[in-house]
């Protein structure tokens, strides 16, 4: 597998110290993902009255966000626990596993990113897509662009700090 080369995270971090905030910044945003889905499945009433003034929730939306929330936060976990490990003990294997994690990540949030405006055209009655906003949609699919992006970026530096193991 060829990547480019990155000598310095960031510009600025040697690879294993840049690895090392990739890891601890990855399992931070799995572990909070991974409680707010538990905290909300806890509360999940009290938040819907709160917040929406109503208590009727389209299950279909809310199956769909805390299905994609959950899978990506549980990926993080996985992959950058792989990675604290391999960083921590310099075994290559597990820094190259965080990078398969990562990889295959990245690859299912864009099929879903492209999957769910798609699957509006076979499935018209049961489209999520129809119930969200313009600019919610707008601002949700760069919030997706930004974060693949990085975690591409993260991928890109985990697999150059397993070639200088």
């Amino acid at each position: 597998m060829e990547m480019p080369e990155v000598n310095r995270c960031f510009g600025m971090f040697p690879p294993k110290y840049g690895c090392l905030l990739i890891s601890w910044l990855g399992l931070a945003t799995g572990g909070t993902g991974l409680a707010g889905i538990i905290m909300y499945g806890i509360v999940q009433e009290q938040i819907i009255a709160h917040f929406m003034n109503t208590t009727k929730v389209d299950e279909g939306s809310k199956k769909m966000a805390l299905m994609s929330i959950g899978f990506t936060s549980l990926m993080l976990f996985i992959g950058n626990g792989l990675l604290f490990l391999g960083v921590t003990f310099s075994s290559k294997s597990c820094v190259k596993y965080f990078v398969y994690v990562t990889f295959a990540m990245c690859l299912i949030m864009i099929m879903g990113c492209i999957g769910a405006p798609v699957s509006c055209f076979f499935l018209a009655k049961t489209c999520v897509m129809k119930k969200i906003s313009s600019p919610a949609m707008v601002i949700g699919y760069l919030g997706f662009t930004i974060f693949i992006e990085l975690w591409l970026y993260f991928m890109v530096v985990g697999y150059n700090f397993k070639e200088s193991l």
